[in-house]
């Protein structure tokens, strides 16, 4: 959790003149981070009752829509949606100002949550 108040500290800092030509300080490797801090904050609560947890869509393609959807458990959603909504406004602006391409390929929304092993695993 350190980690990701402080790469969000050094973000803020960082991207205080969004509106000038030059490609964010952001890497796609501290995306890439981010990302993984996300997963790990949900997949850290073992899921036993699937009607306990929820999902979101997380990301942002290039040409629009999320990059897929993640499941939480309801104890930390506050948290976690904060998490996640920050992190798909992180990777939009990282897209537009670095012009990265995407698949465009629609990711639609899971139906339902199913506990497997302990995880949550989305229905599609």
């Amino acid at each position: 959790m350190k980690r990701i108040a402080v790469f969000l500290i050094s973000l803020v800092v960082a991207s205080c003149d969004l509106s000038s030509t030059e490609p964010l300080p952001i890497t796609s490797e501290q995306i890439f981070n981010y990302q993984t801090e996300i997963i790990e904050l949900s997949e850290s609560i073992p899921c036993t009752n699937a009607s306990e947890w929820k999902f979101t869509p997380m990301g942002s393609k290039a040409c629009g829509g999320p990059t897929r959807y993640i499941a939480y458990h309801q104890s930390i959603e506050k948290r976690f949606l904060e998490l996640v909504q920050s992190f798909t406004a992180i990777q939009k602006t990282y897209n537009e100002k670095n012009s990265v391409v995407s698949d465009c390929m629609l990711v639609g929304p899971p139906k339902s949550i199913q506990c497997e092993g302990n995880k949550a695993v989305l229905v599609y």
